[in-house]
Parts: C-alpha cells; sequence; structure tokens
C-alpha cells in the first residue's frame, strides 16, 4: 500500500466525512481482512458494512489485496487500504466538507501544544486562536510533508512511517522564523535549540 493518500479531492473527502468508513481504513491498514471480519471488528451488519465498502472502493481507497479459496469453495476476498495514512489537505477543500476534519486538526493541535508547554516548562499562549492557529499550521506543514511519501510503499502496520512523517512536521513546524503562535520567549528558545 501506500504510505500517504493526500485528501484534496472534494468527492473523496465528501466519502471520509462519515466515521464509520474511516475506522474502515483503520482496521484495513493494519492487516488485510474480509467483510466478516470487519463487520465482526465494528459490530456492523454484513449489508451495512457491504454499502460502506463499495463506496470507498468507488474512490479507490480500499483495494482487493487477496483471494483465496476456502476448503469448501467458498472465495474470501481480504481488502486493504489504499495507504497508510491519509491526510487532509483543508486548504484545498471546499469549507464546507474541511469543517468535519477540522476537529481533528484541532486535537492535534492540542496535544503537540501541550507537550511543547511540557518540553519548554513556559506558558503558551492558551486561547482558542492559538489552537485554531496552531491546528492550520500543523495541518499544512503535515501536507507539505507528505508530498514527499506519496509514492513510497509500505507493508501493513508501518506506524513508523506515521511518526517520522509527524515528526519531521511539527520540527518543520518549530523551525519556522515567524511564529505568532508561541510567545516570544518560547519562539526564541525553541530556535536556539
Amino acid at each position: 500500500m501506500k504510505a500517504v493518500y493526500i485528501v484534496n479531492n472534494p468527492k473523496v473527502a465528501k466519502t471520509l466525512i462519515d466515521p464509520m468508513r474511516r475506522a474502515i481504513l483503520d482496521l484495513l491498514r493494519q492487516k488485510p481482512m474480509t467483510q466478516a471480519q470487519m463487520a465482526d471488528e465494528l459490530g456492523l451488519s454484513s449489508a451495512s458494512l457491504n454499502y460502506h465498502i463499495k463506496i470507498l472502493r468507488s474512490r479507490k481507497l480500499v483495494v482487493v489485496a487477496k483471494r483465496e479459496y476456502e476448503r469448501h469453495g467458498i472465495k474470501q476476498i481480504f481488502f486493504l487500504a489504499a495507504a497508510y495514512l491519509f491526510v487532509y489537505d483543508l486548504d484545498l477543500l471546499p469549507k464546507s466538507i474541511a469543517r468535519y476534519f477540522c476537529p481533528v486538526s484541532l486535537e492535534r493541535a492540542r496535544s503537540a501544544i501541550s507537550l511543547l508547554i511540557i518540553n519548554n516548562r513556559n506558558s503558551i499562549d492558551q486561547t482558542p486562536n492559538t489552537s485554531d492557529s496552531f491546528a492550520e499550521m500543523l495541518s499544512r506543514q503535515l501536507v507539505k510533508v507528505a508530498k514527499a511519501y506519496v509514492e513510497k510503499e509500505v507493508s501493513n502496520a508501518q506506524e513508523k512511517v506515521i511518526y517520522e512523517i509527524y515528526t519531521k512536521a511539527m520540527s518543520e513546524l518549530l523551525d519556522m522564523k515567524k511564529n505568532s503562535i508561541l510567545n516570544k520567549e518560547i519562539a526564541l528558545n525553541l530556535r536556539n535549540k
């Protein structure tokens, strides 16, 4: 599977607004699974899972990993996510669609800010504006870094690639000369490290 899929197509993004479809992709990046295995894992009916798989396959977000025949002649189809990590380019998506992915970006930003506070033992302006601005900057930086991984192939359960992308994005974000989100003291400390 590909390491990264950058979601910048509104039709693909609209497909991924549904949290169950994102949960299916999360399962399928870990290992190939049949529809019956996914339905059992997610607590869905076969009909419901089949509906979501058809939509994901129509957008090429899920691929057939292998086909196996059981001893009774029943064919089992194993599916796999098209990519290990899905990164959303919120700048290229219509606001009506991008807003569905903003809560994830915001939680990611809050986690990063919390770690910066812990690591530096200093204060950072803890306002909604700070969190929102940092979320936007981090999302843009993730897209920028992820572009280098779009053609890279990885096997399933390769969490290392996600950490590599996030680490590079955070490092580059913190290395930026002008960082209006961190207070001046923190920005100076981070640039001098």
